[in-house]
């Protein structure tokens, strides 16, 4: 049984590594009890569906590890990513373990004894097993196996967790070496990549910039609009999204609240002072425990620094009521050292109490926000209302489905449910909203389904684009007069010549240009002494003539390529690109948001 000892010892730390194993999930009261979600799958990837059921055993299951390393202590952001982390892990498991199965990926049973107990044990066990002075613990691993069945069930849980965990990242270290085991660069493509970093091209251009024709002079009209939209939709893919207008009612302390709490301490400081047990005291009847730490003068409020550390004002002197960072407080010295005329040290006991707003204080604001919602049931009235009793309405575009956090709302969620509600028409007034501290109340202006972003949404930013798009052909237009005379026509046209020296296929800008993609096409394809037409560009008009070809140096030796590709295909296998793919192209239906 002294085995079993050492290993409830370690408890605490294997919880942990469970934790860490499964994604250190937090979760919060998740699934209220309603037929409507127990009757809806969380998620479907594929032909598999992530239940409710299944889904709650798993929360569960985190949630008690994050108890256990955090102390039972949970907000409601951690709630709120244990949810969304759940989900992605459960979607990532089904997704991976369908291509481990494709692949003939396995772990035997020979494998993960090896990952614990083998000549190199996986690093995770290595972690949690390791000794004071730094060596691994094999023993204890053995105890774990010998004495298994003695295990609690939640220890045996536990560790049964912990080996799965283990075998999921050897599959997983498996699935990242068959990958960059895969890499092969061909002499062929190292040779073409070579080329295009080094070969370069020198031109002469003319040049006429967009911004040698004031904005004004070009009108952007509706078919403009329709046209580039048209063509370039496919850039402007969104999620669904919603757009509300909302009020916060905020429950703070009245005036009648902080007088309860400071009267609160006020009728304990005669019995704080004639106590002998000060710790005992204030364990007893304070909102905050007793702490001993040994404090200088800078440490404690502002307020005490004068009495606490008057000479006349020994161990047992009481003082308060007074506040300090929401509670009011009495504080008596148990213990007072002089280390030196310029250093005194005190020990305090402190009872506090909590400012917080009472029942009828919340019972008064929600009355105000009924009151409101009751008289103002439209979006007008909602609008009219606000602007004639002066509140502050606020607006928060684009609340996606995941969306967890609205300006001055940390938990706002139920409004992202309501906003998100098939039922939620635009114009609609939501009903009161009770979160933390507070009341809201929200109105939906606007709703877009998933799918190319509505033009109208997108207008400003593509203005700019078509004014240079109408620019450019313009100028093209301009250019036909010169009949092939391009001295004349940057003369004319306020442009300029310059000569743009090591053009290569990999560059970006051209001299001081910019960027200019197709104008750098346009060179690398040209022979030496030609001449281009007129390129329509990104900031200019240009015609460019190549005056020199200079090729890169024959080289049979391509080795610092394929390193250089190899390291880039590497860190894309451990940025799980691979995995972002495949959820790509897995077709996934996410109800999450009817669950957190």
């Amino acid at each position: 049984m002294a085995a079993i000892g050492n290993i409830r010892k370690h408890y605490g730390l294997l919880v942990a590594i469970v934790g860490i194993a499964l994604l250190a999930f937090v979760l919060g009261d998740l699934f209220k009890s309603t037929n409507s979600r127990r009757t809806t799958n969380v998620a479907t990837v594929g032909n598999e569906k992530i239940t409710y059921q299944d889904y709650s055993n798993l929360v569960n299951m985190n949630l008690e590890n994050v108890k256990a390393q955090n102390g039972g202590s949970l907000s409601s952001e951690d709630n709120y990513y244990v949810h969304a982390n759940t989900l992605e892990q459960m979607i990532r498991d089904i997704i991976m373990k369908n291509e481990y199965k494709d692949l003939g990926l396995v772990v035997t049973g020979d494998e993960l004894y090896d990952q614990f107990l083998g000549e190199n044990p996986n690093q995770y066990v290595v972690q949690s097993f390791t000794n004071p002075d730094g060596t691994f613990n094999r023993e204890l691993i053995e105890t774990y196996l010998r004495e298994f069945q003695s295990l609690s069930p939640e220890m045996k849980s536990n560790w049964l967790n912990f080996e799965r965990a283990i075998k999921e990242d050897r599959l997983h270290t498996k699935y990242e070496t068959l990958l960059k085991k895969g890499f092969y660069l061909p002499s062929k493509f190292a040779a073409r990549i070579y080329s295009d970093k080094n070969d370069k091209t020198a031109a002469e251009v003319y040049a006429v910039r967009y911004n040698t024709i004031d904005d004004a002079e070009v009108v952007v009209n509706d078919a403009d609009n329709k046209a580039f939209y048209n063509n370039n939709k496919n850039k402007y893919q969104t999620e669904a999204t919603r757009n509300i207008d909302y009020i916060v009612f905020e429950v703070n302390p009245s005036q009648a609240d902080v007088e309860y709490s400071r009267n609160f301490v006020n009728e304990l400081k005669n019995d704080f002072a004639q106590v002998e047990n000060a710790a005992n005291f204030v364990n007893a009847n304070s909102d905050l425990p007793y702490d001993s730490t040994w404090m200088s003068r800078k440490d404690v409020p502002a307020e005490l620094e004068s009495v606490i550390f008057d000479s006349n004002n020994g161990v047992g002197f009481v003082y308060g009521p007074y506040e300090h960072e929401g509670y009011y407080n009495v504080a008596k010295i148990v213990a007072k050292e002089q280390y030196s005329a310029d250093s005194v040290m005190v020990r305090l006991a402190v009872v506090a109490h909590e400012i917080t707003p009472s029942t009828a204080t919340y019972q008064n604001v929600f009355a105000e926000a009924n009151r409101f919602v009751t008289e103002n049931t439209t979006a007008e009235e909602f609008n009219k209302a606000i602007e004639e009793q002066g509140l502050n309405k606020r607006t928060y575009p684009n609340l996606r489905t995941n969306t967890n956090y609205i300006t001055g709302i940390s938990n706002a969620r139920q409004i992202v449910r309501w906003a998100f509600d098939q039922e939620t028409k635009v114009g609609d007034m939501s009903t009161i909203f009770d979160l933390d501290n507070m009341y809201v109340v929200a109105v939906l202006t606007k709703a877009v389904k998933e799918g190319y972003t509505p033009a109208e949404d997108i207008a400003e930013r593509y203005e700019f684009v078509i004014k240079k798009e109408k620019k450019g052909a313009m100028l093209a237009e301009k250019a036909k007069a010169f009949g092939g005379d391009y001295q004349k026509m940057i003369d004319e046209l306020k442009g300029e010549k310059t000569t743009v020296e090591n053009v290569t296929f990999e560059g970006r800008g051209f001299g001081n240009f910019g960027v200019e993609d197709k104008v750098i096409g346009t060179v690398i394809g040209m022979k030496e002494g030609e001449t281009s037409e007129p390129i329509i560009g990104g900031n200019g008009l240009y015609v460019v003539k190549v005056t020199k070809e200079t090729p890169a140096e024959t080289t049979a030796d391509y080795s610092n390529i394929v390193r250089e590709q190899r390291t880039r295909f590497n860190n894309q296998i451990l940025n799980n690109s691979a995995y972002s793919a495949l959820k790509d192209n897995a077709k996934i239906e996410d109800n999450s948001i009817l669950f957190y």
